[in-house]
């Protein structure tokens, strides 16, 4: 059985989150699991304005999103059994017409866009609410762009991350909480080991 993981958007160049993740996953499931970094070709513009760095992260960000949710369907991805996909990469899970795995995702944002009478339309939701496959949805309640889905082929849990520290709350934490909470890996290799 081969899974496919989808990361989120931003900078993919340190994989070692990933592949610590897939290699966890690998383990439970006795699976092939690799690590699909998708990203968008476009420029990110030249400024001397200042936190150049911080700039371009979010540029990163924005273009990745855009990339995706304009050309997830065309997206040529690696044939697999089951998708996991992160953040913006649980729409390229969601659109491959096969079991998902979902965590931190941002999918009911496109619901709600594609509802709107001005916004183009595009085959994402058609794609989304596809009810003959299965789709494991995983939200951290404390993660700001991470949504319960209502369709019928989604089973939604939720859990409690690890996010306050001292009485703070650090919503980057919260939204990338799933790849090292040890709970949530194995959440995903029983759902995994359950649809072989």
């Amino acid at each position: 059985m081969k899974v496919i993981i989808f990361p989120g958007v931003g900078f993919h160049k340190d994989l070692t989150k990933y592949n610590a993740f897939a290699d966890k996953i690998k383990e439970g499931c006795g699976c092939d699991v690799t690590t699909f970094c998708w990203k968008h070709d476009w420029p990110l513009p030249d400024t001397k304005l200042p936190v150049v760095a911080a700039r371009k992260w979010i540029c990163e960000v924005i273009l990745d999103f855009q990339q995706v949710i304009r050309h997830a369907i065309e997206m040529e991805v690696p044939e697999a059994d089951i998708y996991i996909g992160h953040s913006a990469g649980s729409v390229l899970a969601l659109v491959q017409n096969k079991p998902c795995i979902i965590f931190g995702s941002s999918a009911v944002l496109v619901e709600i866009a594609q509802s709107k009478e001005n916004m183009p339309k595009v085959e994402l939701l058609k794609a989304f609410k596809n009810d003959n496959r299965k789709v494991f949805n995983i939200i951290n309640k404390y993660d700001q762009l991470a949504y319960e889905l209502t369709w019928s082929s989604v089973e939604n849990y939720i859990y409690a991350g690890k996010t306050f520290s001292f009485n703070t709350y650090n919503p980057l934490a919260a939204h990338s909480d799933y790849w090292k909470n040890a709970k949530i890996i194995q959440a995903i290799i029983n759902k995994i080991n359950q649809w072989k």
